[in-house]
């Protein structure tokens, strides 16, 4: 057998020197790929709770502009009843109506639903809430106009209305006649609405 040169030599000894080359994973790489998947994950949850909370504030506050706007239309009805036509003032509809009576009608819609038709010859007490003291009820009405008096069974009927669950509202009487309605969200701290309502009763009042 020919002898090997010395270069073969040193290739052959190359070629079985060689450390084998490991095959597959380590327990490196399915540990990596386990911090990886964690990250992701957390970071989905993350994203998928946030967006729950912020679906259930959306819903909630929907239901609580809902709940709001039904408040307001009944305040609104309220302050369209408001009459002051047999000289005591209220929100409920007058029972003894016609041309004999001092309210000549039990429609809202009727200009001559708010203002006394007549000073009644038969009343001789005199009307609350006025001073000078009187009995005719259209000189009592403008007193109590005068005074701003007639607003106060609307303001106690707009406090009487439902209460909103996780809703603060106040209602007060304003100068010009007016009842300024406030809403405040209860969750978040802020007033979510402000509505100022004027009975069509403050336009008989000289």
């Amino acid at each position: 057998m020919a002898t090997l040169s010395r270069h073969g030599t040193f290739r052959l000894l190359l070629l079985h020197s060689r450390v084998p080359v490991a095959v597959g994973f380590t327990i490196i790489e399915p540990l990596v790929l386990a911090i990886l998947l964690s990250i992701v994950v957390s970071g989905t949850a993350v994203v998928l709770t946030s967006i729950n909370r912020s679906s259930v504030e959306s819903r909630r506050v929907v239901t609580m502009n809902q709940q709001i706007d039904s408040n307001l239309a009944e305040i609104k009805q309220l302050s369209g009843r408001l009459t002051c036509c047999s000289s005591v003032c209220t929100v409920a509809t007058p029972t003894v109506v016609g041309t004999t009576a001092n309210c000549a009608t039990a429609n809202p819609l009727d200009p001559r639903y708010f203002f006394p038709q007549r000073d009644d010859p038969a009343t001789t007490a005199t009307i609350a809430g006025t001073s000078p003291a009187t009995a005719d009820e259209r000189r009592a009405v403008d007193q109590l106009c005068a005074s701003g008096a007639f607003m106060t069974p609307l303001l106690t009927a707009v406090n009487g209305t439902a209460v909103i669950a996780g809703v603060t509202r106040t209602a007060s009487i304003q100068t010009n006649n007016t009842i300024r309605v406030i809403f405040n969200d209860d969750v978040n701290g802020r007033v979510t609405r402000v509505a100022n309502i004027t009975p069509p009763m403050a336009r008989w009042c000289p």
